[in-house]
């Protein structure tokens, strides 16, 4: 007859497993809801991330993962990735791009090789080595997804996606942190299997968040992203009077006072300058002029600025950076790499070409 230590001990095991039964459940599912049309690179990465939070909810719990059959090492993959595909998925709801990259996978794939070294390793004195390197690399991930979690906020324009920054995908970010720290710990010390159940907690409140916040936002938060819209465009959407007339004092400030030359010049002091509540203006230039982010509907002028300037004959001796810097830029790097995401063109190409043809 089993003792009371063993029954009590089995009574939890049971509750975990439901408890992560729960949570699977909850990413599969989150994951199966973000893969619909208008497909955008934030859904396609968000979904795997959540088949890899899933493969992690199975594969922390060493007698789940052995009951996984032939499944077993692609769950696994989907676990050890888990830190990479988070990052692709954090970086492309952030980053606003309009096709997905392959690189965007990378740090994914080289936190599956060195998986797959250590792994092979196994009983040799590297191994410890080759477990901190991933734990290091999927570490450093999340400590990088945190910080273009708090820079951006301040640009973000796409309201749902601004309310997204902090509660949800940074207590994502510092459960990873925790984890790596917990399995640094063990791969030195002894395992931390006491603290199992509790990760199960954590990860099903996660799951269940998730599906909150991620399906019931806007449609918005995962829009594609298309081709940057004119300066100051006709309103998408009927206007109330009181939009109209932020919208022509913003074009006054724009065009006649070219306010974007300011290099420093903030969201904020936008609204001071138009006298309108920064909520306001966040929201015409978001859902009437359809930009989703600050700076770069300001890079919007400034490129243009910048690209009339280097096809004025008159400025043909005007140094490159000089141009760059008027227009608003706050370094040459960024302009460059602005002018050169817009046009084709480096900067300097666009003169040559702009020159040959005045």
């Amino acid at each position: 007859m089993p003792s009371e230590p063993d029954l009590l001990f089995s009574g939890v095991s049971v509750l975990e497993v439901l408890i992560r039964g729960g949570a699977v459940g909850a990413f599969v599912g989150l994951a199966i809801a973000m893969v619909r049309p208008p497909l955008s690179p934030a859904r396609v990465t968000g979904s795997l991330f959540c088949l890899a939070a899933a493969a992690h909810t199975l594969t922390q719990q060493p007698s789940i993962e052995q009951t996984l059959g032939f499944a077993r090492p692609l769950v696994w993959a989907f676990s050890i990735m888990g830190a990479g595909l988070f990052w692709a998925f954090a970086t492309e709801l952030f980053g606003d791009r309009r096709r997905l990259r392959p690189v965007r996978f990378a740090p994914a794939a080289l936190l599956l090789a060195i998986g797959i070294v250590a792994v092979l390793a196994t009983g040799t004195p590297t191994t410890k080595g080759f477990l901190l390197a991933h734990n290091l690399v999927g570490a450093g991930l999340m400590a990088h997804v945190l910080m273009v979690v708090w820079s951006g906020w301040q640009n973000d324009l796409v309201e749902s996606r601004r309310r997204l920054r902090g509660p949800i995908l940074a207590a994502a970010a510092l459960y990873a942190v925790s984890v790596f720290a917990v399995q640094t710990s063990e791969i030195f010390w002894r395992p931390a299997d006491a603290l199992s159940p509790l990760a199960a907690a954590v990860l099903f409140v996660l799951g269940l968040a998730g599906i909150g916040a991620l399906l019931r936002a806007d449609a918005d938060l995962f829009a594609p992203v298309t081709e940057p819209p004119a300066l100051l465009p006709a309103p998408a959407t009927a206007v109330s009077d009181e939009e109209a007339t932020i919208a022509r004092k913003l074009d006054r400030l724009m065009r006649e006072e070219c306010v974007y030359r300011e290099g420093a010049l903030t969201i904020t002091a936008l609204a001071l300058k138009l006298g309108v509540p920064e909520y306001k203006l966040r929201r015409l230039i978001n859902r009437q002029l359809g930009h989703r982010n600050f700076s770069a509907f300001l890079n919007q002028w400034r490129l243009a600025d910048a690209r009339q300037a280097l096809a004025d004959p008159g400025q043909r001796d005007v140094p490159i950076s000089t141009i760059g810097l008027d227009a608003g830029f706050q370094s040459l790097g960024p302009f460059n790499r602005a002018f050169k995401a817009e046009t084709g063109l480096t900067p300097s190409e666009f003169r040559a070409e702009a020159l040959d043809k005045a």
